[in-house]
């Protein structure tokens, strides 16, 4: 018997749900509705599986909850939304010069649960030479004091150049060389004056609200 997919993973979020509820002290969910003044009979069917959630109400229930939504969602990443750190948006121009210049109260920010340096920052993919793994408006989060190795996704100054470039690291026959993952763009052999930035640590394909 095949499952169906998308109930497959909307029940892995109930029982997920449902895990967070009673391990947070929680024995139903009656009382977790009661306490957080929700609806009994509608967070009930929400935590069955037998009514669908908006995004909007799993992101309550999550902070209800002191989860990461994103975990919620997925089962991936940090469980405990305390783990989850905010990350500036940078314009690719500041990228040589980070953090100097950054005016941080004015910038925008997207959120990471994985392991980062404290000066890691976040672009947005402003071309295609990526696609089709990371679309134009895609956000990629960088960190900076992290080497990338070979086949790694990185950030490079190319000689002469005052924008890094995100591309792919390869090597052929000894040589170094920046790939992109469209087949209309050539790769770059890059020569000894050539700076790796920093390595791309995660990425969001869908552009959030920031």
């Amino acid at each position: 018997m095949l499952l169906n997919k998308s109930t497959t993973l909307k029940s892995k979020l109930c029982e997920r749900l449902k895990q967070a509820r009673m391990q947070a002290g929680f024995t139903t969910a009656k009382a977790f509705a009661v306490k957080h003044d929700l609806k009994i009979s509608t967070y009930s069917l929400h935590e069955a599986g037998t009514r669908s959630m908006a995004l909007e109400v799993i992101e309550h229930y999550a902070t209800l909850l002191d989860l990461n939504t994103s975990w919620l969602l997925t089962g991936m990443g940090s469980k405990n939304s305390s783990l989850v750190r905010q990350v500036p948006i940078i314009d690719w121009e500041h990228v040589v010069n980070y953090p100097q210049g950054i005016a941080f109260d004015l910038v925008k920010w997207t959120t990471s649960d994985i392991d980062l340096s404290p000066f890691s920052f976040a672009l947005i993919v402003d071309n295609d030479a990526m696609e089709p793994r990371y679309p134009e408006g895609t956000i990629i989060i960088v960190d900076n004091q992290q080497k990338p190795k070979i086949k790694d996704y990185a950030l490079i100054l190319l000689k002469e150049k005052k924008v890094p470039v995100f591309k792919q690291l390869i090597q052929v026959d000894g040589t170094l060389y920046a790939k992109s993952l469209n087949p209309e763009y050539k790769a770059i052999r890059l020569s000894k004056s050539a700076q790796v930035l920093g390595k791309i640590m995660q990425a969001k394909l869908i552009l959030e609200p920031v």
